[in-house]
């Protein structure tokens, strides 16, 4: 009897050995992503290439709204300050864009902490601004208009001036897009390579042809598998103008030699979220 319940501890014992193999093993490898540096533009400094015409960058800017409705009614019910709590958003094709935090008891909203970025906007777009009131139960519109496609002076005049049906005033940003500078990739070191895992999609390593999922084999030359960590990073940290030499290998197997140089790169509102 002793022997057979020491054979059952030693056969659980050897299985509980296998499971755990074979866990480790199913478990994929996790690398650090590490990320080319964005520097912030100098005063007076151009980006090259300049923002594309079809990148704007957006942000609500504010709203004044009368004291009282249409109708002489004041904001709210009749047990509140009379003062709305608002908050603005922005649509496109009926799908939200932008929407700002509440801006508490206020009759000009500047909503200096909402969201803004850069997005990519098309011609066909159709946009809709609307102006809601917070309440404890259930928020309440205080104005709305439908604005449609926007026009080339809409755009050219780099800020978007609606009235709603209620007679509340918004403006709205529509400059054009604001920018870094860098290269504008992610990369991680994989025991003894290194991989492209993201890129910014207005970035010089996007324009130079580069993708998720590269192999970078050298740079200035040297092999990267040979390459220490610190080395790698110093490559890509340091600004140079004469740019860093590397080669890629794409997923298809076909090895690519180019100069990355740092220049103008425009992350997009779902790329970073807010952007200013």
């Amino acid at each position: 009897m002793a022997l057979r319940s020491s054979h059952v501890h030693r056969s659980v014992r050897l299985a509980c050995a296998v499971g755990a193999a074979a866990l480790l093993s199913a478990c994929p490898a996790v690398y650090p992503e590490i990320k080319t540096p964005m520097r912030d533009v100098r005063t007076g400094q151009a980006l090259d290439p300049s923002p594309p015409s079809d990148l704007r960058w957006i942000a609500f800017k504010g709203a004044t709204i009368p004291s009282l409705t249409r109708d002489g009614r004041r904001w709210g019910n009749e047990l509140s300050s009379g003062l709305p709590d608002p908050y603005g958003k922005l649509l496109v094709n009926k799908g939200p864009l932008l929407q700002t935090t509440v801006q508490k008891g206020t009759l000009k909203p500047t909503w200096p902490d909402a969201p803004a970025g850069n997005f990519r906007l098309r011609d066909e777009d159709r946009f809709r601004v609307e102006v809601w009131d917070a309440r404890v139960i259930n928020d309440h519109p205080i104005g709305i208009r439908d604005i449609g496609r926007l026009d080339s002076a809409d755009v050219g005049s780099g800020e978007l001036d609606v009235e709603t049906e209620s007679g509340v005033r918004v403006q709205i940003a529509i400059e054009p897009a604001r920018g870094r500078l860098g290269y504008g990739f992610s990369y991680e070191l994989r025991t003894y390579d290194v991989y492209v895992t993201r890129l910014f999609e207005e970035s010089p390593a996007t324009r130079a042809g580069i993708r998720t999922g590269d192999q970078i084999l050298r740079i200035d030359g040297k092999l990267a598998r040979d390459m220490s960590e610190g080395e790698i990073r110093t490559a890509f940290n340091a600004p140079r103008r004469e740019g860093v030499r590397v080669v890629i290998k794409h997923a298809d197997g076909a090895e690519v030699e180019l100069v990355l140089k740092e220049g103008a790169i425009y992350p997009l509102f779902r790329e970073v979220g807010t952007f200013r």
